[in-house]
């Protein structure tokens, strides 16, 4: 288990990985090895994994540290994306933007996916990078990306990144069609402030923080050990129960979609079953804001959100919907129901029961009496 080794890890190996002296050289060897495991896993070589503090970081690497190696040709680049990538991959194309990067953002139709044709008719001379998300963290839509990185292979002088934070160990992808790929260790178990960037071998990029020469002289600072072995577990588990997740989410995101699917009033944003990633599911009940209806569940306790978490604060609707749909009244209601394979029938039951009940509530204007009265709990709001 994750959490075993975990501790195990953090009790065990306490030296620094880049010291010479003994122990600083054994617990070298167990971070190759994790790396070499790894790379098995993903069917890539070792030399290719750059350990990170998280996706944010892996992100921000992949796309400045593209960009800064090929603006030693002193020539203007270009990059396509699209609108509804995650914060840490739309700011720092905004950033580069400011610079003097060309950007292109490519539309996504109505289950938030990217045209191909759109696509190649957005490719330019100078174009340096495509970076499009497997899986879109508020609504789930998958992205063609085997469609990508085919067409890609007629530009060679294109970079394809993919973050694959929300698609990694719930859906398969196979990492021959990218030369970037991002990956989350909390995502999948491992602990938070762990990371992973996969960096073909052919792709030049260069560092954007100094110090050291560990990570291959790309990502300086002391190696996190215990990151690494967690990490690497996690990541074993992903692969090999992959297919069971998959199954399991299937099954929850289908039983609930149908249910919601049939309530008047409510929009739902995710895909329809099989286009998408069956661990979120996104919908809208514009009767009311998404504060008022995550208060009404979270006091049911149902924890869900609105956005992801690195765009909700200080944002009243999603920018991910408004991409997808232009519309306020949608893009300011939503809420994003996240799956784990281990929930149960009754843990089902008792969120659909509360999804109906505060939509009752809502109907009725019996809101502010429920959430200003602890007893209202126990009370049946159907009567």
């Amino acid at each position: 288990m994750v959490s075993q080794v975990l501790m195990s890890s953090s009790l065990e190996y306490y030296a620094n990985p880049s010291s010479t002296h003994m122990m600083g050289l054994e617990i070298e060897q167990l971070i190759n090895e994790a790396r070499i495991s790894i790379s098995n896993l993903l069917g890539v070589n070792s030399s290719e994994l750059i350990f990170t503090s998280g996706a944010t970081e892996s992100n921000n690497l992949a796309i400045f540290g593209v960009i800064r190696a090929l603006q030693n040709n002193n020539r203007r680049l270009h990059v396509i994306t699209t609108k509804i990538e995650h914060p840490s991959v739309i700011r720092c194309i905004e950033f580069l933007n400011d610079q003097g990067v060309d950007v292109t953002y490519l539309p996504v139709d109505c289950n938030g996916m990217v045209n191909i044709e759109s696509l190649k008719e957005a490719i330019k001379e100078n174009t340096a990078l495509v970076s499009i998300m497997q899986v879109n963290n508020e609504t789930g839509a998958i992205q063609p990306i085997e469609d990508i990185g085919n067409l890609l292979k007629n530009y060679p002088h294109i970079y394809f990144h993919v973050d694959g934070v929300q698609g990694f160990g719930k859906i398969a992808i196979s990492l021959e069609y990218v030369d970037l790929y991002t990956i989350s260790a909390h995502k999948i178990g491992g602990p938070k402030g762990m990371g992973l960037l996969m960096k073909k071998g052919h792709v030049n990029i260069s560092p954007i923080m100094f110090g050291g020469n560990q990570e291959f002289g790309i990502r300086p600072g002391t190696t996190n050990i215990t990151g690494v072995l967690s990490m690497q577990e996690a990541i074993k588990i992903a692969v090999n129960q992959q297919e069971e997740r998959l199954n399991s989410l299937t099954m929850i995101y289908k039983r609930v979609y149908s249910v919601l699917h049939n309530i008047d009033g409510l929009h739902i944003n995710s895909p329809s079953p099989g286009l998408g990633s069956p661990h979120i599911l996104n919908f809208s009940y514009t009767a009311t804001s998404s504060a008022i209806f995550l208060s009404i569940l979270a006091k049911k306790g149902i924890i869900a959100s609105s956005q992801s978490a690195c765009s909700s604060k200080g944002s009243k609707e999603s920018r991910v919907l408004m991409a997808i749909c232009n519309d306020q009244a949608i893009a300011s209601s939503s809420i994003r129901l996240s799956f784990h394979e281990s929930i149960t029938d009754e843990d089902i039951d008792r969120l659909i029961e509360a999804l109906e009940q505060t939509v009752i509530l809502i109907k009725t204007k019996k809101v502010f009496s429920f959430l200003a009265d602890k007893s209202l709990e126990e009370q049946n709001i159907y009567s």
